[in-house]
């Protein structure tokens, strides 16, 4: 399991557990829109479907997947279970979208009380329940396995809304911003590490490059410990292991929301802080331990953004 998915299944979000796709030909939904000037017909991961070319309602399955229908200025009419209290940064309208459930098994009486036009979600997540949802408006299975395949992901998320033109604008801020954090970092003598961090009960774990925010990372040119340059950092990291994690500079993830695992975790993390071993850190003695919020778990470009803004504020400020 990634990082992020663990890391909203430790934020109260439903279990992200999905059986093996089946790669079975898709049915044909019978609430395919017909009117040939009004539909595209575009290829998926379960075959290819006729999908609005203007879509208007859109419930999506899949975490990452709402902020990429999101950075498209779409408002999404349904969300899995805790992204609108947990993605905040996202501005979603709690009174107009709707949560429906488990993105593996999701209400389906409430999806289809919504009345969508176009769902979406990802092959390792719906597999069997591709079908039931293909009936009740038309379904577009996105081929994606992990999150660090986040720009792929918004991509096809931009050709099923009929958006690919708004997807490059997307990619082209985020290369100019790339760009910018370079050019602040590059004349730092020695940049500085720096370490990933999720701390839940009974589980401390660091995020390598396979994962969102290591991507981002990756991509902005930013030094991190040997421990985490690897695809997955370490996972169940032991207080007597806790230098797997000591970087320079330290970004603590840390869920903001309202859900008892959310609560949990940041209670747990208050312990650590209390604990002899955490105050040997470097990174701590420091001062150089950031919190941020769950934009750093996964998502799309706005995500990817405000990564990017955390590492201009607190790394660039490192030097």
């Amino acid at each position: 399991m990634s990082c992020q998915r663990r890391f909203f299944l430790q934020a109260g979000a439903a279990a992200l557990i999905a059986s093996a796709c089946t790669r079975a030909q898709s049915p044909r939904p019978s609430s395919s829109p017909t009117n040939s000037a009004t539909v595209r017909q575009i290829k998926h991961a379960f075959g290819e479907i006729e999908v609005p070319t203007e879509p208007k309602r859109v419930i999506v399955l899949g975490y990452a997947t709402v902020e990429a229908v999101v950075a498209h200025g779409v408002q999404p009419i349904g969300v899995p279970s805790g992204v609108v209290d947990e993605l905040a940064h996202l501005s979603l309208d709690q009174t107009t979208v709707a949560e429906v459930g488990d993105p593996v098994q999701p209400n389906l009486e409430k999806i289809a009380a919504l009345k969508p036009d176009l769902i979406l979600g990802s092959k390792y997540r719906l597999a069997n329940g591709y079908g039931p949802l293909a009936q009740i408006a038309p379904t577009v299975v996105l081929d994606i396995d992990g999150n660090h395949n986040w720009k792929a992901m918004t991509r096809l998320c931009g050709e099923a809304l009929g958006q690919s033109a708004a997807t490059e604008k997307l990619a082209t801020a985020y290369d100019a911003k790339l760009q910018q954090v370079k050019a602040q970092l590059t004349p730092i003598d020695a940049p500085p590490q720096v370490s990933i961090v999720s701390i839940f009960p009974g589980l401390i774990r660091a995020a390598g490059t396979a994962t969102f925010a290591g991507s981002v990372l990756a991509d902005a040119g930013i030094a991190r410990l040997p421990s985490q340059s690897q695809a997955q950092g370490p996972q169940n990291v032991s207080l007597e292991a806790l230098d797997l994690l000591d970087g320079d500079v330290m970004f603590l993830m840390t869920l903001q929301g309202g859900t008892t695992m959310a609560q949990d975790s940041r209670a747990e993390i208050e312990r650590l802080k209390a604990h002899p071993l955490w105050s040997q850190l470097k990174a701590v003695q420091a001062n150089r331990v950031y919190e941020v919020g769950a934009h750093w778990a996964i998502g799309s470009y706005i995500s990817a953004g405000l990564i990017l803004d955390d590492v201009l504020t607190y790394v660039g400020d490192s030097a």
